[in-house]
């Protein structure tokens, strides 16, 4: 037997005690894991003592680190005339009960009319169901039963239905579902209030959109009325207010002729009951659906302990099914799923790729971010079978804002666009876009988000948002409607506004960036809180700390030490912050940091995942200040050889925090004199032994990669772009890269001997041939061999492949291996083969994260780790869990990819800032691919180093030109027998910024000469291809110690 205080919500404990009845109500309900229908039966205790419900009594924020302070009490509500005093003036005078399916679906509504709808009540029964079915809409309804007492606009009322002696009984024989339970509590708590406001002149409106609970309604003392006729109402009342285009749409969309209304685009979903069953009998499998785009999606399934990717191919199967919906599948026949090896096949080009900033790694497969296989070995055929199947219903909605605009037709002689999908936009806008008899207009909300497919929108305020970006939320998606409904939300402001826009990208990547809530600021420990030694920690401080960070760095994660011991070898430590000191297993600010997962950084500012609090001033290990840290101790030979190695929760005294540059100005100093200074000795001791050991770890096959990023020089006051400059690595940097690389590979060893199966680890698997085909052919025809055998001969490959006249070629080179090989990914250690847990990039047998836990999770759980590994705190619960380590490795994939595609996002806003501010720039730019397919548009793709810009550039020739001749094994087009261009090929391009008839902004890349026949930057056809063989170019051999 279960009891409802236990489960139900954490406002109501005070008003469930001293009982003078009770229920025995019994339901049956399906366990999550196995499926199983279970009956269960719980004591509902009824009372005759709760009045009209209860309010939310601020008692003041005199220490918002005490819970109980932030969150105040209920206060009961005694009698009418109690209730009286807290009610608010309003037109007409009412007060509103609202029942689920509203705070479901219309707390836009709710919130935004604090003004003509102050007086509400929430039935429990509604709170809880909308629990049951979407958290963040019962988070807004809970922070809008705050909204009570003087000072506020509002009173909003709490009422117990389920368990006050006046309605919480219903006849069953009138109820046939616990549905038709629910809504004839909530009409009893109608029925209360109007009883008890009969003799004043407010009115009792229950609010419905179900209209058969409305129709059992007729007849009583309150009015039962949808949420748009209310609405409509109240701006009669009150013609200065507008609120219909909050109010959410159900049903048929109203957006094409009433004879094609009747068109079934999706089949219907099953009922709850048959999913129910069908789940219970593994007819139909459980999951979430994600996606990356509108064509492709899988759903992760399990049983038991096994997990398997689907695939959900096609608009049909997905059914109306969006990013993040609980969704019950059915699989397809096994004649419908896909070959692995079809699969494996290289996804096709976008038609019209606009130019933006280039990407860094290959994009990470469905298998790879959630760690599950997505294909299936099947013995009677022999071969590995990626799974397929189709969506029968959806659980639970993920429904969210979303941020975008609306569509606007292009004006009479408007320029044309180069954009990817304009067409395509307008086709649907023309189609779908309706004016009705009421005045409003159904229009077509395009989504920045590439996962959410356009919405269908009715609005009084179209003109008003052109241009704009608003943000819409989804309501619902019949089965005859082509798209999705949705409802208008809030403005953000003008399309291409530079903070517009970025609201609109942490929008479309999902980054959490609301302010931290008042639970998680009360985990937080006084802003005065000192700094002091324990005899749990080893006392560092008098070591010469220090550390090594970018200008500006106020997050600093980890700091380094390096003395000569007695016997002449040196003690080198790495010490990271104690994170885990003040986020504690389980608590708030550790379940928030969970789901943030990292920080995210974009251009002009950082979205921390933990509090100001911790991540700028107690956690930072600042220069001269205390802090607590968790070292890492070894004992080195001047030859790098590593004797022993010490894990300890330490408090340090950071004696310095460097800039790369003055590390660097250290490091250069000359070794001809005794040094005195601390911290002069202590940066030239880790840099020689920094040079030690990057010798050893890439002559075992590291890979030295290299990426297009570049940053931006801003302007003090505005933040905009000023200059563009190309990142500097110095010798400092691989210094503190180097021994964040061996805290990391050591941490991984101790962490695995102790849990092997719990391990969080990060894993970069090997590239298959086929993802390195296009670069191999590539290199070849350059007269280089690239060998990807493994790592190291990778590596040996790439040095060689070196052209004096061109030194850029060889980071070309390396920029494009890197995009052949997948992101790492972080995983548990139990659900992989020892044998695939290494890290190919790294040459590392294992690899974890550990020295960066201010600004990723995944640290976090490796610092508990480590603690309990070395016996100086137990391991939490939750990390003894495969099944929860297996999700939350997930999540930590997704948020680490929408941070690092968030911040490429900024860096595409800047870019684009940057050059709007310019009339055009003429650059040098070096040729990444041709296009030689047959038929296909001549044109090549280009990347601008300087700005780490890639884009296509389209040459001014006819796709059947007879002089154009095209020759795939070379890259190559030659055009009128007299030039060509071929990749690796340096030539000049302009960039500029245009602005389409939908005012988006994108970047045109355009080749300087016009006429192909005449650029100067290309070889003449019967000129000899550079080669390693020949000379020039010569080839450069690998030297023995590199840097």
């Amino acid at each position: 037997m279960e009891d409802e205080e236990n489960s139900g919500d954490h406002n109501v404990g005070e008003i469930m005690t001293a009982p003078s009845l009770y229920l025995r109500p019994s339901f049956f309900r399906q366990t999550r894991k196995k499926g199983k229908i279970i009956k269960t039966v719980s004591e509902r205790y009824l009372r005759d003592d709760l009045g009209l419900g209860s309010y939310f009594v601020d008692e003041g924020t005199k220490n918002l680190r005490v819970k109980e302070a932030a969150m105040g009490k209920p206060k009961v509500i005694s009698d009418v005339s109690h209730l009286l005093t807290l009610l608010k003036p309003c037109k007409p005078k009412s007060v509103v009960i609202c029942d689920t399916n509203v705070l479901l679906h219309n707390l836009d509504v709710l919130e935004q009319s604090q003004s003509i709808m102050p007086n509400l009540v929430f039935p429990q029964t509604a709170l809880i169901e909308c629990r049951k079915n979407r958290m963040v809409a019962y988070d807004r309804a809970v922070e809008l039963l705050k909204e009570v007492g003087d000072k506020k606009e509002r009173c909003c009322v709490f009422f117990p239905d389920m368990h006050h002696s006046q309605t919480a009984h219903v006849e069953k024989e009138d109820c046939d579902t616990i549905n038709d339970e629910n809504d004839a509590r909530i009409r009893n708590v109608a029925a209360l209030y109007a009883q008890n406001l009969q003799e004043t002149d407010y009115r009792v409106v229950l609010l419905t959109d179900d209209a058969a609970s409305r129709k059992l309604a007729q007849g009583e003392r309150y009015e039962a009325k949808s949420l748009k006729s209310w609405v409509k109402e109240l701006e009669k009342s009150n013609p200065t207010v507008s609120l219909s285009d909050l109010v959410a749409q159900y049903g048929a969309p109203d957006s094409r002729m009433d004879e094609e209304s009747n068109q079934q685009y999706f089949p219907a979903h099953l009922g709850q009951s048959d999913l129910s069953l069908g789940i219970k009998t593994a007819r139909f499998y459980r999951g979430v659906l994600r996606s990356r785009d509108l064509d492709s999606a899988w759903v992760t399934i399990r049983k038991g302990e096994d997990r398997v990717a689907v695939t959900i191919q096609g608009s049909v199967d997905r059914n109306r099914a969006v990013d993040g919906d609980v969704v019950a599948i059915g699989l397809h026949p096994l004649d419908k799923w896909i070959k692995a090896s079809d699969a494996a096949s290289k996804p096709p080009k976008e038609k019209n790729p606009k130019a933006q900033i280039a990407s860094e790694t290959a994009e990470p497969s469905q298998s790879e971010i959630s760690n599950v296989s997505d294909t299936v070995m099947i013995d009677d055929i022999a071969e590995s079978m990626r799974p397929t199947g189709k969506i029968v219903g959806i659980l639970r909605r993920n429904f969210t804002n979303i941020s975008g605009s609306i569509f606007e037709k292009p004006a009479p002689g408007a320029e044309k666009s180069t954009s990817p999908g304009l067409e395509e936009r307008g086709a649907i806008a023309s189609k779908h876009e309706r004016e009705h008899a009421d005045g409003t207009v159904t229009c077509v909300f395009f989504p920045v988000d590439k996962k959410i497919p356009p919405i269908l929108v009715r609005t009084t305020q179209r003109d008003r948002f052109l241009r704009q970006r608003i943000i819409v939320s989804m309501d619902s998606w019949p089965a005859n409607s082509p798209y999705p409904l949705g409802h208008y939300v809030k403005l953000l402001g003008p399309a291409g506004s530079k903070d517009v826009e970025t609201e609109v990208l942490l929008q479309e990547h999902r980054i959490a960036h609301e302010p931290f809530s008042a639970a998680v600021l009360a985990c937080l420990p006084p802003s005065d809180y000192k700094i002091e030694y324990g005899p749990d920690r080893m006392d560092l401080r008098k070591l010469p700390v220090l550390s090594i960070d970018p200008p500006g760095c106020k997050d600093i994660d980890d700091a380094l030490h390096c003395i000569t011991l007695p016997n002449g070898n040196f003690q080198v430590g790495v010490h990271i912050a104690d994170v885990t000191h003040y986020v504690k297993a389980g608590s708030a600010i550790d379940l928030e940091a969970a789901n943030r997962s990292t920080s995210t950084y974009l251009v002009n500012k950082r979205l921390d995942m933990l509090p100001a609090l911790l991540t700028t001033d107690l956690c930072s290990l600042k220069g001269n200040v205390d802090r607590y840290a968790f070292s890492v101790l070894w004992e080195v030979t001047q030859d790098a050889e590593i004797i022993n190695v010490d894990f300890k929760k330490s408090i340090i005294h950071s004696i310095a925090a460097l800039t790369y540059q003055e590390a660097q100005t250290y490091i250069d100093q000359p070794n001809n004199k005794k040094e005195d200074d601390p911290r002069v000795s202590a940066v030239k001791g880790l840099a020689s032994l920094a040079r030690l050991f990057r010798k050893k770890r890439l002559d075992a096959g590291a890979l030295t990669l290299a990426s297009p990023e570049v940053k931006f020089v801003l302007d003090s006051e505005s933040l905009n772009p000023t200059d563009v400059q190309a990142y500097a690595l110095l010798e400092a940097n691989a210094l503190v890269e180097e021994f964040m690389l061996l805290a990391n590979v050591t941490v991984s060893k101790k962490i695995l001997r102790h849990y092997p199966t719990l391990s969080v680890l990060r894993r970069h698997p090997s590239p298959n041939r086929s993802m390195f085909e296009s670069l191999i052919s590539k290199a070849k025809c350059r007269g280089f061999e690239i060998d990807i055998e493994d790592s190291k001969r990778l590596a040996d490959s790439l040095d060689a492949a070196t052209i004096e006249s061109e030194p850029y070629f060889n980071k070309l080179l390396r920029i494009l291996s890197t995009r052949c090989m997948s992101p790492a990914q972080y995983f548990c250690s139990g659900e992989y083969r020892p044998t695939e847990w290494s890290h190919y990039g790294l040459a590392a047998p294992v690899y974890t994260h550990f020295t960066s836990p201010i600004r990723r999770y995944a640290d976090v759980c490796v610092h508990r780790l480590l603690a309990a590994a070395i016996n100086v705190a137990p391991l939490p619960v939750h990390l003894s869990s495969k099944s929860y380590l297996h999700d939350l490795s997930a999540n930590m994939n997704r948020r680490h990819r929408s941070a690092q595609l968030a911040g490429r996002a900024s860096v595409q806003l800047h870019t684009l800032i940057f050059f709007a501010g310019k009339n055009t720039s003429e650059e040098d730019a070096y040729v990444l691919d041709v296009e030689t397919a047959e038929q296909s548009t001549p044109s090549f793709t280009v990347i601008v180093p300087r700005f780490g810009i890639e884009g296509r550039v389209s040459l001014p020739v006819d796709v059947d030109d007879p002089k154009l001749v095209r020759v795939p094994e070379e890259h190559k087009m030659i055009y009128d027998g007299k030039t060509s261009i071929q990749v690796f090929d340096k030539v000049r391009v302009s960039i500029r910024v245009q602005t389409d008839y939908d005012h988006q902004r994108e970047l045109i890349i355009e080749l300087l000469d016009q006429e192909f026949g005449a650029l100067s930057t290309k070889r003449k056809v019967d000129e000899p291809v550079e080669s390693a063989e020949g000379t020039p170019p010569r080839s450069k051999k690998r030297k023995k110690n590199r840097k």
